[in-house]
């Protein structure tokens, strides 16, 4: 019966339940949209930041320290024993020795400062699989002594893919070397540092280069998710031992990491401001409501029915109200999200000077950040309808009936 009053008073007053249900769709369909924008630069972070530097970093002892001036010493001998031990350890997908390194680039009409990173064709493709993607010119790396540059910087240096290109850098024995690779395709990032100042190489051609024939500055492990870091972590420390550092990406982009965390806590309190607002507004419909029907309370108090029952009834108002609501949220927020899944907009100048990450940003679906949101949508109409409730509950018939006299 009490359902059935409920499900009676939403159609009697259908436009204060409009009101409730309206504030609850809103409230949903901004909080889908939030959260899909947060799940989208989660998911951009773990995809590209994190892929790119690799899940766990491994170098010589101190070379961390000095990385950001591009060191060719201390360094790490790469024989095919260390890479199948490697790859030998569980949730590994991609083993990726790496070379960073400063180089003169050198055309016949100019010069550029570049920075070069040098690994084996299966690696690059792997790290830098959007930049496969983003090729404009050519092909991508795919054997010995090729690069790739970005078109900026092909533009300024006057080249074409099938151009050759003298690299000039100095050597682990601190005497000046240079080699003349083949440009094998130029791509077009947006990010703004690599597009003018990365070069991407084939290991052979930068080991070549610097002297370092049989050896690495790091080698980058990639997992099958983010989340086995701590499990395989210890156990490559423990089987290299001593002679290498070992750090993971937590370590390593903890700057990004920052920044994510503060890109969460702004979100939170948005989304608690979006569901205050929408509280406030929803106890006021709900208030009035239930002013409006205290003669009919009444009645059905003197007839019988208990207090308890009648706050019930209130509350399941809410609570259908907040079901309606939710739905339509999310039928209005849904499709938003799904469109800048499928199609990422470019946030520009925002998302430059961060190594690893272009300016593309979409939005991401995921499942347990809806089922959040749908109980988040039915809890506040269930919230904003207990005072109501209780004020209606509180009521004695006899007032009631006697203001109505």
């Amino acid at each position: 019966m009490i359902i059935r009053i409920a499900r009676r008073d939403i159609i009697k007053s259908w436009k204060r339940s409009l009101a409730v249900v309206s504030a609850v769709a809103v409230s949903v369909a901004l909080l889908e949209f939030g959260g899909g924008y947060m799940d989208g630069f989660e998911d951009k972070f773990y995809k590209q930041a994190v892929r790119e530097t690799g899940h766990i970093m491994i170098t010589a002892p101190d070379y961390l320290d000095r990385l950001d001036l591009m060191p060719l010493t201390p360094n790490l001998r790469l024989t095919p024993s260390l890479l199948d031990s490697l790859r030998s350890f569980p949730h590994i997908s991609n083993v990726r020795p790496i070379f960073r390194y400063g180089a003169l680039a050198n055309s016949p009409d100019r010069t550029l400062e570049m920075q070069v990173i040098g690994s084996s064709v299966e690696g690059l493709s792997k790290i830098y699989e959007r930049l496969e993607k983003a090729v404009v010119d050519g092909r991508f790396i795919d054997g010995a002594n090729q690069i790739m540059i970005g078109k900026e910087a092909a533009e300024l240096l006057d080249v074409k893919a099938g151009d050759k290109l003298i690299l000039l850098t100095t050597n682990v024995y601190g005497s000046m070397s240079a080699v003349e690779p083949e440009i094998v395709g130029i791509y077009h990032s947006l990010n703004d540092i690599e597009n003018s100042t990365f070069v991407l190489a084939d290991l052979t051609l930068s080991q070549k280069l610097l002297g370092l024939e049989g050896r690495v500055t790091e080698i980058s492990l990639e997992l099958t998710s983010h989340e086995y870091v701590d499990e395989v972590l210890p156990i490559v420390k423990n089987s290299l031992g001593t002679g290498c550092d070992v750090t993971s990406w937590k370590e390593n982009q903890a700057s990004l990491i920052s920044m994510l965390e503060i890109s969460k806590i702004g979100m939170g309190i948005l989304s608690a401001i979006i569901l205050i607002v929408a509280a406030l507004g929803m106890i006021n419909t709900f208030l009035i409501s239930v002013l409006e029907r205290l003669p009919e309370f009444g009645t059905l108090r003197a007839i019988g029915l208990r207090s308890s029952q009648l706050m019930v009834m209130v509350v399941v108002q809410g609570l259908f109200l907040g079901i309606i609501g939710t739905i339509a949220g999310l039928i209005i927020g849904l499709p938003v999200v799904f469109y800048f899944q499928a199609h990422p907009f470019d946030l520009g100048e925002a998302m430059q000077g961060i190594q690893g990450i272009d300016s593309l940003l979409w939005f991401a679906f995921r499942w347990d950040t809806t089922i959040w949101i749908t109980v988040l949508g039915i809890a506040i109409a269930i919230f904003a309808s207990l005072y109501p409730a209780y004020y209606v509950g509180k009521q004695k018939p006899v007032d009631v009936l006697r203001n109505i006299a």
